[in-house]
C-alpha cells in the first residue's frame, strides 16, 4: 500500500518514521533502510507522524490518535475522535492539535492525550493539518472556511469563505496567512484579523490541493492541473514567467531547501525541481524516479 504521509526523522538523523495507507508505521534505519520496528494500528492512515522529543503522534482512519515512543513503538496514549483523521498533527509546547472528518479541532495534553478543548465550528470535515501563530490555531474545512480559533480555549477568531473547499495545509509568513481553496483560488488574509491582505485572490483557475511554499522572495503554488506560480506575496501579482508546469496533476505538498529550489512531486514518476531565485520560466528541470 502506498505512503501517504509526513515523514518524521529523528534529531540525531539516525532513523525515520512513515506511515503506511494500509495502518503500518516504520522505524527505519537511515543508513541502510533495515527495519528497527513496526506496529499495526489495524486501520489505514492518510496523514503522518510528527515526532516530539522521543514520542511520535498520528491520526487513523479508525478514529483514532496515536501517541506512540521512537524508541520501540510501544504504546504512550490514544485518543477516539468521532471521525476518521486524515492530516498530521501538530505539536506545540504541551498540546497536540488533531483535526478530523468530523469537522472538529481536538487540543489535546501531549502527556496523556486528555481533551482540553473542542472547536466544534466547522459545518462539515477538516481534512487539512493544523497551523499555529502565537495565539492562534488555523484551519481549513470541507464547509469552504477557513477558521482562526484561540489557542486558550478554541473559541472562534474569524472565519472566511471560499467556493470550494480549503484542503491543503495553509502557509503563515509574516503575519499573512495563505491559503489554497479547491476552488482555483489563494486567499492572503491579515492573520490577527482575517481582513483580506490582497485586492483579490489569485485566481489559478484549477483546484488546489498542494500546500504552498516561500522560495526566492515570492509565494511558490501548485495547482492540480500541474501547473506551478510564482506570486508576489505582499501584492498578489503573479510573477512574469508563471505559470511553468510541472507534470499533469500535483496533490502532493512542496518543499523547498536553502537554495530556492522547489520541489515538485506530481502523479508520475518523475520528480520536478523549480529554482525560484527569480523567475521560473526557464528554471524548471525533472528527474525519473526508479520504478
Amino acid at each position: 500500500q502506498g505512503f501517504y504521509g509526513d515523514i518524521a526523522v529523528s534529531s540525531d538523523n539516525t532513523t525515520a518514521y512513515l506511515t503506511t495507507f494500509k495502518g503500518i508505521v516504520f522505524a527505519l534505519d537511515t543508513s541502510n533502510g533495515h527495519v528497527r520496528w513496526a506496529i499495526d494500528t489495524g486501520a489505514g492512515i492518510v496523514g503522518g507522524i510528527t515526532i516530539d522529543s522521543d514520542t511520535l503522534y498520528f491520526g487513523t482512519k479508525g478514529s483514532r490518535v496515536y501517541a506512540v515512543r521512537a524508541q520501540d513503538g510501544s504504546p504512550v496514549w490514544d485518543f477516539r475522535t468521532s471521525g476518521e483523521v486524515w492530516a498530521t498533527p501538530t505539536v506545540d509546547v504541551d498540546t497536540i492539535y488533531v483535526t478530523s472528518l468530523d469537522g472538529k479541532l481536538y487540543a489535546l495534553d501531549k502527556s496523556n492525550g486528555g481533551k482540553k478543548w473542542v472547536f466544534q465550528g466547522a459545518g462539515s470535515g477538516i481534512a487539512a493539518r493544523p497551523v499555529l501563530s502565537a495565539d492562534s490555531v488555523f484551519v481549513g474545512a470541507f464547509d469552504n472556511k477557513l477558521y482562526s480559533v484561540k489557542k486558550s480555549d478554541g473559541s472562534e477568531n474569524w472565519s472566511i469563505k471560499a467556493n470550494n473547499w480549503f484542503w491543503a495545509t495553509p502557509l503563515l509568513s509574516g503575519g499573512t496567512l495563505y491559503a489554497p481553496s479547491l476552488d482555483g483560488k489563494v486567499y492572503a488574509v491579515n492573520a490577527a484579523t482575517g481582513e483580506p491582505a490582497w485586492n483579490l485572490p489569485v485566481d489559478t483557475g484549477s483546484e488546489i490541493r498542494s500546500t504552498p511554499v516561500m522560495a526566492g522572495g515570492g509565494l511558490i503554488v501548485a495547482t492540480r492541473n500541474g501547473k506551478v506560480y510564482k506570486i508576489d506575496p505582499l501584492s498578489g501579482l503573479v510573477n512574469a514567467g508563471s505559470p511553468v508546469i510541472a507534470g499533469t496533476k500535483i496533490l502532493a505538498d512542496l518543499t523547498v531547501d536553502g537554495a530556492n529550489t522547489v520541489y515538485v512531486m506530481p502523479m508520475s514518476a518523475v520528480l520536478y525541481y523549480v529554482n525560484a531565485a527569480t523567475t521560473l520560466e526557464g528554471n524548471v528541470g525533472n528527474v525519473p524516479l526508479p520504478q
